[in-house]
């Protein structure tokens, strides 16, 4: 079996860094004064994905809790100016909203940092295959090849 490059390179890593912090492909080109195709590039290599995640979990793992504690205390200020008949703008019932949506709905981090598993997910989006068949298909295919170690020996 052919052995790979399981290694990133060291410009993977400072896109990693800069798409951590929420800078698209573009932004990343610009700060590291590559091209954008280069970098969009390098974003397919499952390696690299797995590297985001894996730091997008720990940022995650670091600030949830101190941002929900924020995000509650927002909320509890803004019911205490209701109740004390204070007024309170949209924009203030927005960005509470806003910050409830992003800690609880929207920001949740990648759990997906095995790049075979993502590699596996890819291939089946990309070519409609179902991704059960696949592993059916794949135990199949490790079973015969057993069976013919097995053999052999």
């Amino acid at each position: 079996m052919q052995k790979y490059n399981r290694r990133l390179e060291a410009i993977d890593y400072q896109i990693a860094f800069f798409t951590t912090f929420g800078l698209n492909g573009t932004e990343v080109a610009k700060q590291l004064g590559k091209n954008k195709s280069t970098i969009n590039r390098r974003l397919h290599n499952n390696l690299l994905i797995a590297e985001i995640n894996f730091r997008r979990n720990q940022l995650f793992d670091t600030y949830a809790a101190k941002y929900a504690t924020f995000a509650h205390l927002a909320l509890d200020n803004g019911i205490e100016k209701l109740r004390n008949g204070e007024d309170i703008s949209f924009k203030e019932i927005n960005d509470i909203a806003k910050g409830f949506n992003q800690m609880y709905f929207k920001d949740v981090p990648y759990r997906d940092e095995d790049p075979a598993y993502l590699a596996i997910k890819n291939y089946c989006r990309d070519f409609g295959v179902d991704a059960n068949e696949l592993a059916t298909l794949a135990m199949r295919f490790l079973e015969e090849e057993y069976k013919d170690k097995k053999k052999s020996a």
